[in-house]
């Protein structure tokens, strides 16, 4: 093929997206972009990193929140809202990134964005809502209340973020190339299915 190939990982949180994201860039010995894309657009917005971080972590579209956003970060800059900044800063970022070359981008809708200039292969990792509490109440160390309701919140600001920005639905199989639940299988396992399906798309298969 001519175009570079981008592999784009978009998760359920709690999933292990960003774990399974970074073992595929790894076995392929390609570039891993996740939390670079935030500092990078931190870079160039003028922003700092928490705040273009919070972009795609809460609703999009909520009026208060912008307004709030807004009267702390000196409202609008060149006539524009600070989100919108914010999301442009991650787009130039998820750009430079592929310009690099092969490479795994986790979220950012890196798959929305270069879908007209490069050879996007699209993963979405997913895992019952029971297993994804369970993992974030360990990793937090969080009561089961309290893992469930910020799983839900993130899940709910992700989907809100992608389906805003894209043309797509965030977690529907028909918006993606290959559709993974994580909770049966390790992480390299996961890795290896999702390069064995990009060598049969390589190959025509």
């Amino acid at each position: 093929m001519n175009k570079t190939r981008i592999i784009t990982i978009g998760r359920r949180f709690g999933s292990g997206g960003r774990e399974i994201g970074r073992c595929v860039a790894q076995k392929l010995g390609i570039g891993f972009y996740d939390k670079e894309i935030i500092t990078e657009a931190a870079k160039k917005s003028g922003l700092c990193d928490k705040f273009v971080e919070s972009i795609d972590e809460r609703p999009t579209g909520s009026l208060l929140y912008s307004l709030v956003m807004n009267a702390q970060n000196g409202g609008f800059a060149a006539g524009k809202p600070i989100e919108l900044i914010a999301y442009e800063a991650q787009i130039d970022a998820v750009r430079d990134a592929a310009a690099n070359g092969p490479c795994v981008i986790v979220g950012r809708a890196a798959d929305y964005i270069l879908k007209d200039n490069y050879d996007i292969m699209s993963v979405f990792i997913t895992a019952p809502l029971p297993y994804r509490t369970r993992v974030i109440m360990d990793r937090y160390s969080l009561s089961e209340k309290e893992a469930l309701a910020k799983v839900n919140r993130l899940d709910k600001a992700r989907a809100s973020y992608y389906n805003y920005h894209t043309e797509s639905k965030w977690g529907s199989a028909d918006s993606f190339n290959i559709c993974l639940n994580s909770e049966p299988i390790s992480k390299e396992t996961a890795a290896d299915l999702i390069i064995a399906y990009a060598n049969g798309v390589i190959c025509g298969e």
